[in-house]
């Protein structure tokens, strides 16, 4: 388990990434959005995934649905009593650190965004989280913005996760943004706390590693496409550079998690 006196300090720093002095929200116009939908936490379930608003402000999670307990190996209760205090203080302190510049990028970009772009606005990133049994998950955490205040930052967060463990390496985190048309990616090294961004994927290398999804040769993908084998393997190798992956099937499971596939 995580030792949260570790964590103490770097909780404050994680609320300052939040600007966290600098919003004012009202709980009571987003308690009713989402709690009360039988439908929604069915589909968590199957899922098994678990989402929950997050309020900004005070820095807990006024609504939680799905099947925690399985994705993060606390109970809801624990979560809803102990905030986002609690849930950070789980996480090891390498990954918190990624996290705190994720979430000063994240910030960042937010506050950019027009209005309409902000609608299409989304945040997906990973990061270690400590069960109760003292075992270590790796959750990925896909992300909106239910509400913003006049400056553009968050009030209220929209929270899905999920349990990537089989998924993902360690000693990295990444970190997509998105207002649904560009698309921005950044790495976090563990060991350095260095944070780097990301070339962008081609058309092209996504037509390629989607093909090559469906175990298809480089010959029958050179078809497809119109193309060489010789271009299609350059592009895999490339694909693979880029994204520091040992093989085509981890790159396909990492832009999968991050819906880039």
């Amino acid at each position: 388990m995580s030792n949260p006196a570790a964590n103490t300090l770097n909780f404050s720093a994680y609320k300052k990434a939040w600007h966290f002095d600098l919003i004012e929200s009202d709980i009571d116009e987003i308690n009713d959005l989402i709690g009360a939908n039988p439908l929604l936490h069915e589909t968590l379930l199957l899922r098994n995934s678990a989402l929950a608003i997050k309020d900004i402000k005070r820095m807990y999670y006024s609504c939680i649905l799905g099947d925690v307990e399985k994705v993060c190996g606390w109970s809801r209760e624990i979560f809803l009593n102990g905030g986002v205090d609690f849930y950070v203080s789980q996480i090891p302190v390498a990954e918190l650190r990624g996290l705190e510049e994720m979430t000063r990028l994240m910030n960042q970009y937010i506050v950019s965004l027009n209005e309409e772009r902000a609608k299409n606005f989304r945040a997906i990133f990973d990061y270690k989280l400590t069960r109760s049994d003292g075992t270590v998950s790796r959750i990925i955490q896909e992300s909106v913005a239910l509400k913003r205040d006049a400056k553009g930052n968050i009030l209220f967060f929209l929270v899905l996760v999920s349990d990537i463990s089989s998924l993902k390496r360690d000693h990295r985190q990444h970190l997509r943004l998105t207002d649904g048309k560009e698309n921005l990616l950044y790495e976090v090294d563990n060991a350095t706390g260095k944070c780097r961004p990301l070339e962008e994927i081609s058309k092209r290398e996504l037509e390629i590693i989607r093909l090559s999804g469906q175990n298809l040769t480089s010959h029958a993908i050179a078809e497809r496409l119109f193309i060489s084998p010789h271009t299609v393997n350059t592009h895999r190798q490339k694909m693979l550079r880029k994204f520091g992956m040992t093989d085509t099937m981890e790159l396909i499971n990492f832009l999968t998690i991050y819906r880039l596939l």
